[in-house]
């Protein structure tokens, strides 16, 4: 029995018989702050190719050492492919490829016009993103073909928390367009980040977090390589694409065209530091919007200073039980200090004869100096 089983259901959370497996050849899975992640799984055939349909749920659950078993990642898997072949050695064996419960939310644009009230949004930024998906996905979407029923889908209620933000986003994207109101909430100061929240039984939860996605361990964690709790680590002073002044163009021609400007406080850091970058936005409508604009396309280019880096598995550090996806804690490297967020990790699991392989490989990140 290896450390996982995979349970698959159907598009509306049904488990059906035989669908239970414990016996799995290989597995590749995790999460990815705010990303559309994989899991890919080769396991023997049991089943037939009818057996399978698109967007039937998959779910990982994880053996937690104490002998129960937990959802891995707060997440299912949409199944997207299903392949069934013979290996080498002749074994008959099914693929089977899903993504991640961000899934859903690739799956909208915005469809509504420039100016709408739908499409142009000013507020705090965990606000007006479920605003976004409110009017994309459930009750307020203008189109009622676009609601997903509360059954299967619903929205954390507002908690009035993150940045001000302000965005016109006619015909993009839900999904990249909810990925930039996150960057220019934490640009502005004030850290956030979304996910689509499963726990085994429907619906599916579209929530806002601030600060860290999961639990704060800055009191009891620092990470380091004298501590052999930091492999991998990377300190990195970058300053490649920096921009210190933004102009951006509107509506009108000639001087009555709408520009809006920003600098930044790098634009004095030495003679030669102004670099100036140019765009346009013919969807914002006013001077103050697109000076708003311009801040965000600085923030988007600015310098900065990093520390990356991955959690080295030990006895008094393992994931489940003293970490998880999203947790906040503190990195230290030649001296430096960061506040860091786990902002992602990866499964690799696979089983040949007697060699096992069971890894977790998670990574860190932080921009905060402390």
């Amino acid at each position: 029995m290896s450390s996982y089983q995979i349970v698959i259901k159907t598009d509306k959370g049904v488990e059906l018989p035989n669908t239970r497996f414990t016996q799995v050849n290989s597995l590749r899975a995790g999460r990815f702050d705010r990303a559309m992640i994989p899991c890919e799984i080769t396991m023997p055939q049991t089943l037939t190719p009818n057996d399978f349909s698109k967007d039937m749920i998959v779910e990982i659950w994880r053996d937690n050492g104490d002998g129960s078993i937990i959802l891995d990642g707060e997440t299912g898997y949409f199944l997207r492919r299903w392949d069934f072949y013979r290996d080498s050695e002749g074994k008959d064996m099914i693929y089977l490829l899903a993504l991640d419960a961000n899934y859903i939310l690739d799956g909208r644009e915005v469809e509504y016009d420039a100016e709408s009230t739908q499409a142009t949004k000013s507020g705090v930024a965990c606000d007006v993103i479920k605003e976004i998906i409110d009017e994309n996905f459930v009750s307020d979407a203008v189109d009622t073909s676009r609601n997903l029923a509360a059954t299967y889908f619903t929205i954390d209620g507002d908690d009035g928390a993150g940045g001000t933000v302000t965005k016109a986003f006619s015909r993009q994207q839900v999904l990249s367009t909810i990925q930039a109101l996150v960057d220019q909430s934490r640009n502005e100061g004030t850290w956030v980040t979304f996910d689509v929240v499963y726990d085994g039984a429907l619906p599916f939860t579209f929530k806002t977090f601030t600060n860290q996605r999961g639990n704060d361990l800055r009191e009891s964690i620092t990470l380091s390589v004298e501590a052999n709790t930091l492999v991998y680590p990377s300190l990195s002073f970058n300053y490649t694409n920096e921009k210190t002044a933004a102009y951006i163009g509107g509506k009108g021609d000639g001087t009555a065209r709408l520009v809006g400007t920003a600098t930044s406080t790098g634009i004095n850091d030495s003679v030669w530091s102004r670099r100036e970058v140019v765009s346009q936005n013919f969807q914002v409508t006013t001077e103050a919007g697109l000076n708003n604009e311009a801040r965000e396309l600085l923030n988007k280019n600015k310098g900065k200073i990093t520390l990356t880096g991955q959690i080295a598995q030990t006895k008094g550090l393992k994931y489940g039980r003293d970490w998880n996806y999203g947790d906040r804690v503190l990195s230290t490297y030649l001296g430096y200090t960061f506040d860091c967020r786990i902002n992602g990790y990866e499964i690799n699991y696979s089983k040949n004869g007697d060699n096992t392989i069971d890894t977790v490989t998670a990574f860190i990140m932080g921009d905060e100096q402390v």
